[in-house]
C-alpha cells in the first residue's frame, strides 16, 4: 500500500476523531448549561408587578409620564402575612387575596401604603395615567410596552427597557417557597429616572389645557418667541391614553393632533403679506376701500360691505380690510409674497423633535398665483394655502423677535444617569429686517387696541396679534363651516410668548379664539417664577 495514502488515512481519522470529541464536548457543555438554566428556573418563583419604562419630563423635570404610582405588596401564605394584610384590606379586595393565597403561593395586591411584616414585601410601581396631559404629543404604548405614537414612539429606544418590576422567591426542591427568606425585589429605578426631557412647562400646559376646553375641535400652542421652544401644545378633543379603545369610533377624530395638522388660515396670513410689502419698499401704499373690488369677472368683497374708506397698512391690518390686501398683493407681486411665505416654512414639513413633524400644508405655486383671482385669495389667506398651528408660530415669532425665528421644538434632550444630552437647537432664520418687524409689532398691537381683535385684549399685559375667520368650502346642516384663528404675542414691548389658538368650527366653541388668547396671556403673566 502506498505509504502516502496510509498517512492521509491516519490524518483523516485523527481529524474526524477531534471533530467528534468537540461535538461531544459541545453537547456536554450545552447540557450542563441547559440543566443550570432549568435549575435556576426551578429554584425561583417570580411575580411580575409591571414594566419598567423611562419617564417623559417637562422642562423643569416634572414627570409627565410615570406620574402616578401605587404600592404593590407580595403576600406570602403565612399566618402573620394574612393577619397583616387583613388589617389594610377589606371586603371583596381582601376576599380575593385570601382565595388566591389558598394555592400556597405568594400573590400580588395593591395596598394603600407599605407594610412592615415578615411574609410581605412592598415596592412602588408606576402606572399609565388615565388623564395624561399633552396626550397627543406624549403618545402612548402598546401591550408589549413599546411606544406607538408621539414622543413615546419617537424615543422608544430611550424609554423602553424590557425590564419588569418583579418579586423573586427562592424555592425548595419540591417547588415550595422557602419560609423566612424575603424575596429579591427587581425594580430598576435608574431606568425610570432616565428618559426624555421636553420643552413643555407643566404650568403653562395646564393653563392651555383648561382654556382649550372652550373648543370642541381645535388646538392651542404656546411657545417662547426667541427660542421657538413649545411650552404648551393642546389638541381638542382629547382621549384617555389608558382607555384608548373607548375612543376608536368616537366622533371628531380624537386621536388627530390638530396642532400639527394643516388648515385654511384666512386673515392671520395678512402679516406675511404685510412683511413682504414692507421688505419690497411698498410700506406707504394706501387704498380707498369701497366694499368690493372687481377682478376678472366678478366682485371680490370686503367683510365691511359699505367699505372702510382710505386705508394704509396699519389701518388695513387693524380693520382686516380685504380689498386693501388684494391691491397690495398686486403691487407687491406674487413672487415677493411667496418668497416670504416659503422663508417661514409654509408649505413645508419640519421636525419639532426626532420623527415628530408637522404637516407640510400647501403653498400655491407660481403658475397658480399668476391668475389674479388666485393671487387675491392668497393675499387674504384663502384658496390653496394651508398651514398648521405649529408652523404659524414661525410668522408671529419672527415679528415678535426682531425679524428672525427658530423652528419650533418640543425636546430639550435625553436624560440618562442624571446627565442631560441636549437636543440640538435650530439656527435663527431671518426673514425680515428689524425695522419691518418693529412696524408690524406696532400694527398688530393696533389690531387689538383699535381694530377687529379687541376681544383678544388681556387685562394685565399688553399684546399684539391678528384674528381670522377662514372659509373652508365645507358645509354642515346647510351652513358653511368656518375655521377661526387668533395668533399673537405678549407683552408688546418685549415679547416673550407666542400663542396660536385655532378652532376647526367656529359654531362649536363656547369662547372666541381671541378671548381664549387673552385669558391665556393673563394667566401666564400671573405665574410666579
Amino acid at each position: 500500500m502506498d505509504r502516502s495514502f496510509s498517512k492521509r488515512c491516519v490524518i483523516c481519522f485523527f481529524f474526524i476523531a477531534v471533530l467528534f470529541f468537540i461535538c461531544i464536548l459541545r453537547v456536554a457543555v450545552c447540557s450542563v448549561s441547559d440543566v443550570a438554566a432549568v435549575q435556576e428556573r426551578q429554584s425561583s418563583y417570580r411575580l411580575s408587578a409591571g414594566r419598567v419604562r423611562g419617564t417623559i419630563y417637562d422642562c423643569h423635570l416634572v414627570p409627565l409620564t410615570n406620574s402616578e404610582s401605587e404600592t404593590v405588596a407580595a403576600v406570602s401564605p403565612t399566618p402573620r402575612a394574612v393577619t397583616a394584610i387583613s388589617e389594610v384590606l377589606e371586603g371583596e379586595e381582601l376576599q380575593n387575596v385570601l382565595e388566591r393565597l389558598s394555592s400556597g403561593k405568594p400573590v400580588l395586591c395593591t395596598v394603600p401604603h407599605a407594610i412592615e411584616c415578615d411574609g410581605i414585601a412592598c415596592t412602588t410601581v408606576y402606572r399609565e395615567s388615565v388623564q395624561n396631559t399633552a396626550v397627543h404629543l406624549l403618545g402612548y404604548t402598546d401591550d408589549s410596552g413599546h411606544g406607538v405614537s408621539g414622543i413615546e414612539k419617537a424615543y422608544d429606544d430611550y424609554l423602553y427597557s424590557g425590564e419588569e418590576v418583579s418579586f423573586v422567591y427562592t424555592v425548595n426542591g419540591l417547588g415550595g417557597i422557602l419560609e423566612g427568606v424575603a424575596p429579591n425585589i427587581e425594580n430598576n429605578t435608574a431606568k425610570v429616572a432616565g428618559g426624555v426631557v421636553t420643552t413643555l412647562d407643566i404650568n403653562i400646559q395646564n393653563i392651555a389645557e383648561q382654556e382649550a376646553q372652550a373648543l370642541a375641535t381645535g388646538a392651542v400652542v404656546v411657545a417662547e418667541c426667541e427660542t421657538g421652544k413649545i411650552r404648551a401644545m393642546v389638541s381638542r378633543p382629547a382621549f384617555e391614553a389608558a382607555n384608548r379603545a373607548a375612543y376608536l369610533n368616537a366622533p371628531d377624530s380624537p386621536f388627530l393632533n390638530r396642532a400639527l395638522a394643516a388648515y385654511n388660515v384666512g386673515s392671520v396670513f395678512k402679516p406675511c403679506v404685510a412683511a413682504a410689502g414692507l421688505e419690497s419698499g411698498n410700506g406707504e401704499f394706501c387704498y380707498e376701500c369701497t366694499g368690493s373690488f372687481y377682478i376678472i369677472d366678478r366682485d371680490f368683497r370686503c367683510h365691511k360691505r359699505d367699505g372702510h374708506g382710505l386705508m394704509n397698512l396699519k389701518s388695513g391690518l387693524a380693520n382686516s380690510c380685504n380689498t386693501f390686501f388684494y391691491n397690495f398683493a398686486f403691487l407687491i407681486g406674487e413672487e415677493n409674497i411667496r418668497k416670504m411665505a416659503a422663508g417661514l416654512n409654509f408649505g413645508s414639513s419640519f421636525l419639532i423633535g426626532r420623527d415628530l413633524a408637522c404637516a407640510p400644508g400647501s403653498l400655491p405655486d407660481r403658475q397658480t398665483l399668476s391668475n389674479a383671482a388666485q393671487l387675491a385669495n392668497f393675499s387674504i389667506g384663502q384658496g390653496a394655502l394651508s398651514v398648521s398651528p405649529v408652523a404659524m408660530l414661525n410668522l408671529y415669532s419672527a415679528i415678535a423677535s426682531g425679524g428672525g425665528y427658530r423652528l419650533p421644538s418640543v425636546i430639550e434632550g435625553t436624560l440618562e444617569n442624571g446627565d442631560l444630552t441636549p437636543y440640538p437647537s435650530g439656527k435663527i432664520t431671518r426673514v425680515m429686517s428689524e425695522k419691518t418687524a418693529a412696524i408690524l409689532r406696532e400694527d398688530l398691537a393696533a389690531v387689538i387696541s383699535e381694530g377687529t381683535g379687541s376681544s383678544a385684549a388681556p387685562e394685565t399685559v399688553s399684546a399684539a396679534g391678528k384674528t381670522a375667520t377662514a372659509q373652508t368650502g365645507k358645509t354642515a346642516n346647510g351652513k358653511e363651516i368656518c375655521e377661526g384663528w387668533f395668533c399673537g404675542f405678549f407683552p408688546c414691548e418685549q415679547p416673550r410668548y407666542t400663542v396660536i389658538v385655532f378652532s376647526e368650527n367656529t359654531d362649536r366653541q363656547s369662547a372666541g379664539c381671541g378671548e381664549i388668547f387673552a385669558r391665556i396671556a393673563d394667566r401666564i403673566t400671573a405665574l410666579k417664577g
